[in-house]
């Protein structure tokens, strides 16, 4: 369903989301599972979604090696991102404008810290 998604264009994100959590309830031991819900998250929520269930599935007790790089790649766009906020100035935006830059500023922030805060093991 997930591919169907992206490479025919159906939307069966919703189906292939249900698939991932059903192979979840069979087997929650296995992090693969995850690491495709986390691929499904794409960059919504400034890839805080995504990055939990990489997460998911490194610590699941049979993770999925993949997830370590594609969390890796996610901790480097969370580190440009949040240099390229340092230097933007929101002192001229609107109170509607400034509140979601201020909750972008707050997701790239916190996915900043979780890469500094993460092992260097890999």
């Amino acid at each position: 369903a997930r591919y169907q998604n992206e490479l025919a264009g159906v939307d069966t994100e919703l189906l292939a989301e249900r698939f991932y959590y059903q192979a979840l309830s069979v087997a929650p031991q296995i992090g693969m599972p995850f690491n495709q819900l986390g691929t499904l998250a794409g960059s919504k929520y400034y890839n805080v979604e995504a990055t939990y269930c990489y997460l998911r599935c490194i610590q699941s007790e049979v993770s999925f090696e993949g997830a370590y790089g594609n969390l890796k790649r996610l901790y480097d766009k969370a580190a440009k991102m949040y240099h390229q906020l340092k230097k933007c100035e929101t002192r001229k935006l609107s109170l509607s404008k400034k509140r979601g830059k201020d909750i972008k500023r707050l997701l790239v922030s916190f996915m900043y810290l979780q890469s500094l805060l993460q092992p260097k093991s890999r």
